[in-house]
């Protein structure tokens, strides 16, 4: 997608719109990187319990 506009501080959309589609990209990699590490783990709990205190 290629859009040029100049802003207020003098950025162009068109550079926007590419640092956004690289963060999200970067997201969903690492986002599947940690349900692949997660899935991977020998100490994998489907439902952690909190700890009771002791009085």
């Amino acid at each position: 997608m290629k859009i040029v506009r100049k802003s207020q501080n003098g950025e162009t959309r068109e550079v926007l719109l590419k640092e956004y589609f690289i963060n999200a990209s970067l997201i969903a990699l690492l986002k599947r990187a940690s349900q692949e590490a997660a899935r991977m783990s020998p100490f994998h709990v489907k439902s952690a319990a909190p700890a009771r205190v002791r009085r």
